[in-house]
């Protein structure tokens, strides 16, 4: 074997263990730590008296809880609880109880309008609270990542 191809051999098996490295990590790039999620709901007896807008607590699923906002008939999008700027206390945001659909972080200030796609409003956060897949089959609203 010739030295150059031994040097590409050693680079391409290098290569090849970086990128299967990298792909084990399912956090990589996440602010929120990874925890595997998957509830449904039944989009009728569930969640039929969600109105357009309006938003609904899923407790003690995602990392400190889901809050799963109703855009329109069939639009769901969920977003977990933590806050981006303070991952590792122990609060979840709550919901202003003077504005539907904004959530405050009790610990830093940050408020997240869920009706932007829950982007900080104000506070210290820079990021959008984590999304989560949502999609219907059937009469069932599936959440996942």
């Amino acid at each position: 074997m010739t030295k150059d191809r031994h040097l590409y051999i050693i680079f391409a098996v290098l290569l090849f263990t970086a990128v299967m490295v990298s792909s084990c990590e399912t956090n990589r790039g996440k602010i929120i730590p990874y925890v595997k999620v998957y509830v449904d709901l039944d989009i009728y007896a569930e969640l039929g008296s969600m109105g357009i807008g309006s938003t609904k607590i899923i407790p003690n699923e995602g990392y400190k809880g889901i809050v799963l906002y109703r855009e329109a008939d069939l639009v769901f999008h969920a977003y977990d609880m933590t806050c981006t700027e303070f991952p590792e206390h122990d609060e979840a945001v709550v919901e202003d109880e003077n504005f539907v659909g904004v959530f405050k972080c009790p610990e830093c200030g940050s408020t997240f309008v869920l009706v932007n796609g829950a982007y900080p409003n104000s506070g210290p956060a820079e990021y959008p609270l984590e999304e989560y897949h949502t999609s219907i089959q059937g009469n069932i609203l599936l959440i996942s990542n």
